[in-house]
């Protein structure tokens, strides 16, 4: 399992659903879930720590790959973004 899988497997799991590598390759399949925004703050934190404390983590998401806070940060938010499920209102 890499990097990627390991992030999708958590992002899954902090909405009671199961990581499928498969189900990401349809599309919209980021629309198919819901979290609060404290849920996806949360998140973003968590993610910011693993790229902050992994360079294989940064190697796979990350443009500038530098062990930055702010780029770590920046880079879960960008991920969320991105990948991140319906935020709750």
């Amino acid at each position: 399992m890499d990097y990627l899988d390991i992030i999708l497997e958590e992002m899954f799991k902090r909405v009671g659903a199961i990581y499928d590598p498969a189900k990401v390759h349809i599309d919209g399949w980021y629309n198919e879930h819901e979290w609060t925004k404290t849920e996806e703050d949360n998140f973003i934190n968590w993610l910011a720590e693993l790229l902050y404390s992994n360079k294989d983590a940064r190697n796979k998401i990350m443009a500038f790959k530098s062990k930055n806070k702010k780029r770590c940060k920046d880079a879960a938010n960008w991920f969320v973004f991105n990948y991140g499920w319906k935020t709750k209102i």
